[in-house]
């Protein structure tokens, strides 16, 4: 039998992937990014991030963020070595091979676990972490789905994310009216609708403001709210869900405190709706503790803070195992958008992710800092066939934001 010969193209990329077996971490580069105004008063993560890139001696280079304060991430990252639990992030990575990014997910845990385990460092993982899949997927010629035992769906289904701004209840009641008359003209199929008011409006405000929503979108689209940790006890919570019930929410997102897991529970077992949460969190052990205590039925992890796509697809198996749903938080530039989709076509239990939309929601990092916009078409989002995480960076938008070039009080 003849030998098997490749085309031209296919031995450039099998020399290319013998080559980058071998490649080695060169350098780990954080720029925070900020737009000129920032308002300490607003609910919107998207003012500023940080792109970490990961260098190789092989002239590939993986991009990364996460939805942190970029400052104190760079810090964490930059931090120089104490001993052998707190090691720096240069000394845990420089030097070794990439591809390994499960392997160094683990390394960067216990090398930083005396300053680490939980919060920040978690977060500084998950922003390198997307960064050597962003390499290994470029490495091999492979979209990160296919890396991490995708593909399991063709297309993922991208929920509206809409946040309707703080202003009269009349006025809040014309926007969230206006709000989902959009959405139903772009033809998404899912819709969450933001109530992040604290107590500025009452409980009655609020099921007033869903009840109408729920009217304007009908009973066919899949409608779900996020009331950010409204409610300080159970019983409040749950007497204002139960009024909901017939509205056939998806889901109620972060109805109480964070760290309220019995409360969660009993919210969970009064009521039918589901109910969902875990934006903050940071490792699949806070998200053990949030479903076997908390008895959420859907764990939100967001794919950069909670540690990455690696600890994202343990959280989802870990929710799989539990006969749980995973819808992972998004709410930064196109990059973690990115990310999303690759998780959910990844893990079987993600039916859906956060999208922030572009024209509901104006903003500079959302929009221009990576190419290119993953639009949903007919309320899906076809899987992307490039390699790595499918994305660029928008180097001249970056330049323009980059900290401290950019304005660094807050208003």
């Amino acid at each position: 039998m003849a030998a098997f010969k490749p085309r031209a193209a296919e031995a450039v990329h099998l020399d290319r992937h013998a080559e980058c077996r071998f490649m080695k971490i060169t350098e780990i580069e954080a720029t925070p990014l900020r737009i000129p105004n920032v308002s300490s008063k607003a609910n919107d993560g998207a003012q500023e991030t940080i792109i970490v890139k990961i260098h190789t001696d092989a002239g590939i280079t993986g991009i990364g963020e996460v939805d942190a304060s970029p400052y104190m991430v760079k810090a964490v990252l930059e931090a120089p070595s104490s001993h052998n639990w707190s090691l720096s992030f240069e000394d845990l990575l420089i030097g070794e091979n990439p591809l390994d990014v499960e392997r160094l997910w683990d390394k960067m845990y216990q090398g930083t676990m005396y300053t680490g385990r939980r919060g920040l460092v978690i977060h500084a993982i998950g922003a390198v972490d997307f960064a050597l899949w962003d390499i290994a997927g470029q490495a091999l010629g492979r979209p990160v789905y296919e890396l991490m035992g995708g593909p399991r769906r063709e297309a993922v289904i991208p929920y509206a994310s809409v946040h309707p701004a703080i202003a009269t209840l009349p006025e809040t009641e014309r926007r969230t009216h206006e709000l989902m008359e959009r959405v139903l003209e772009m033809g998404y199929r899912a819709v969450k609708l933001q109530l992040v008011y604290g107590d500025i409006y009452t409980d009655a405000d609020i099921v007033r403001l869903v009840r109408m929503a729920r009217q304007t979108v009908g009973d066919q689209m899949t409608f779900m709210i996020d009331v950010g940790y409204r409610w300080t006890d159970s019983k409040a919570a749950i007497q204002t869900v139960r009024q909901l019930e017939d509205c056939n929410l998806y889901f109620v997102e972060t109805p109480l405190r964070m760290d309220d897991l019995d409360g969660y529970a009993r919210l969970a077992e009064a009521v039918t709706t589901r109910i969902a949460a875990a934006e903050l969190l940071a490792s699949r052990w806070e998200a053990l503790d949030l479903m076997d205590r908390g008895k959420v039925d859907v764990i939100q992890p967001d794919v950069s803070r909670a540690g990455g796509l690696t600890e994202c697809l343990r959280i989802a198996k870990l929710a799989d195992d539990r006969g749980l749903l995973c819808i992972p938080h998004a709410w930064k530039s196109g990059l973690t958008v990115a990310a999303e989709i690759h998780l959910s076509a990844a893990a079987c239990n993600v039916p859906l992710i956060e999208f922030m939309v572009p024209e509901l929601w104006p903003s500079i990092i959302r929009s221009e800092l990576v190419e290119p916009e993953f639009t949903p078409r007919n309320g899906v989002i076809d899987l992307p066939k490039a390699s790595g995480l499918g994305v660029r960076l928008n180097e001249d938008i970056a330049r323009k934001l980059a900290w401290p070039a950019a304005q660094k009080t807050a208003t």
